[in-house]
């Protein structure tokens, strides 16, 4: 019996840990920043986005995948969210966090110039659930902006909504307009009240699109990215990158050879001219020596011809 109790401990603790682990992979992570920026939510609305955990939203118990374009209808009231920490990311039990919804209207919008519509702003908001996913409790926080279902002008293009969990430190302080509830819906500028209100890191995110007529603009309506075409794409970039290598080393190797050859045959064609120049060279000094011997026979000849 006593034999059996660490076994037991030991399986209890397993079962604990895998009760705490989280399905959420690296590539969901990476894909997750992949859409947004796909997106131009970044850095044009957001400058810096490391998300620590992945964000599911679902309206009247339908969830949607990131960057779905849906029925204005279908958004009109809030949805549920729940929060999947990322691989080896613990998250404080007793964090808040704060909780809104801003409308970044459409791709190509100048962020910097056009404010965006503040369509819901919840603080003081908490996770409950002993694993993930967590589920966004709202007991306890302030609604600063109630939900405001998407409305966007006709013609103005496939607008995007971006639902933001940002942690909410113990130095944050909402500025004076938006810090009690009941504000109406309106605009703002993003990265000014996350600044503002000295909000920390951006915990996830997620956004989809409302569209209303046909569009005026050229402006289209942003696609997701695949994550699983990230791996796929980083192994193609890998054998790409090895085939160029190897094409480089086979160039080099051939370069090699061929200066090898050019230098050898050069080598001989200058030893051959040499051998040819110093042969010739020979040859006319042994004539030149001849040509003095025979001269001086003949000079012989003259005076010995004269004496006689």
């Amino acid at each position: 019996m006593f034999a059996l109790l660490p076994a037991l401990a030991l399986l209890a603790v397993s079962a604990s840990a895998q009760n705490t682990s989280s399905t959420v992979t690296e590539r969901d992570i990476e894909g997750l920043e992949a859409n947004f920026k796909q997106a131009q939510l970044v850095p044009q609305l957001i400058s810096d986005f490391e998300p620590e955990a992945l964000l599911s939203v679902s309206f009247g118990g339908q969830a949607i995948s990131i960057g779905d374009k849906l029925d204005k209808d279908a958004v009109a009231s809030s949805p549920e969210l729940t929060v999947s920490p990322a691989p080896d990311h613990d998250l404080d039990a007793g964090a808040l966090y704060t909780v809104l919804m801003a409308d970044a209207n459409a791709v190509g919008t100048d962020q910097n110039v056009t404010e965006q519509t503040r369509h819901w702003l919840v603080n003081g908001v908490s996770l409950s659930g002993d694993t993930a996913p967590y589920t966004v409790n709202y007991t306890g926080a302030t609604t600063i902006t109630d939900y405001a279902g998407p409305g966007p002008f006709e013609g103005t293009g496939s607008h995007r909504y971006v639902i933001a969990v940002y942690e909410q430190g113990s130095d944050f302080a909402a500025p004076a307009n938006l810090s009690t509830s009941g504000v109406a819906l309106g605009t703002w500028f993003l990265s000014g009240y996350v600044s503002e209100s000295k909000l920390g890191d951006l915990l996830t995110a997620n956004y989809f699109q409302v569209e209303n007529g046909q569009a005026t603009s050229t402006a289209e309506a942003t696609t997701s990215v695949d994550s699983a075409t990230l791996a796929a794409a980083a192994s193609t970039t890998g054998a790409s990158g090895s085939a160029a290598s190897g094409a480089s080393a086979t160039s080099g190797s051939a370069s090699g050879a061929s200066g090898a050859g050019t230098s050898a045959t050069s080598a001989a064609a200058s030893a051959s001219g040499s051998s040819g120049a110093g042969a010739a060279s020979g040859a006319g000094k042994t004539g030149v020596a001849a040509g003095m011997i025979m001269g001086a026979v003949g000079v012989v000849g003259a005076v010995v011809g004269a004496a006689l």
